[in-house]
């Protein structure tokens, strides 16, 4: 995906780590700098919104669930691979190449459109990815460096990863609960911290 998106966008005489029209003309430090603090608001407020979300909404936790199920356990180092090639790839195929030729919105919608699972369950999994693709798409076109994107895109994977991984939120589930100590213990250690 990353190869396809910077092949699009040099056949258009462009890079895809920029967007050729920011809506805010910064020069090229500030734009990245700008980016990546959008690109960090933008993800720890999905990563907080995403746990709120699963303890207060069944359609959230169901959700929730479903991932576990298709997902199985995951180790630290998996979980790390698939944050950083899938928010690396799409970051690049959608914002950076695919974006500037389609605009915002039908980007957004295309990037949702292509987040659908295997059944009905999954149907709010694809509205979340169009809203995802729409703040992904604003922090690329404010800012007019992929950066920020990119840092939400992983952190928000990378965490929400973890977080499918270490908890169950099943009623009957005993194990395997991420409260807040938890998540300070994980965030200290660097790695994954689990409920015994």
């Amino acid at each position: 995906m990353s190869v396809a998106a910077l092949l699009w966008a040099y056949a258009q005489g462009r890079s895809a780590l920029a967007h050729p029209e920011p809506w805010w003309s910064l020069p090229a430090v500030e734009a990245t700098a700008v980016s990546l603090a959008l690109g960090l608001v933008l993800g720890l407020g999905v990563v907080a919104a995403t746990r709120e979300l699963v303890h207060r909404t069944a359609w959230a936790a169901e959700l929730h669930v479903s991932f576990r199920a298709i997902l199985g356990p995951l180790t630290g180092r998996r979980i790390a691979f698939l944050a950083a090639t899938s928010g690396i790839g799409e970051e690049l195929f959608f914002r950076g190449a695919m974006q500037p030729v389609l605009g915002l919105p039908l980007t957004a919608l295309v990037f949702g459109l292509l987040h659908v699972g295997p059944s009905r369950s999954f149907l709010p999994w694809t509205a979340w990815a169009i809203l995802m693709g729409l703040g992904f798409g604003a922090v690329f076109s404010a800012s007019g460096s992929l950066a920020g994107c990119v840092l939400a895109h992983v952190l928000i994977n990378h965490e929400n990863l973890h977080f499918i991984d270490a908890y169950d939120p099943r009623p009957h589930a005993s194990a395997h609960r991420l409260g807040p100590a938890l998540v300070a213990q994980r965030l200290r250690s660097g790695g994954t911290a689990r409920s015994r």
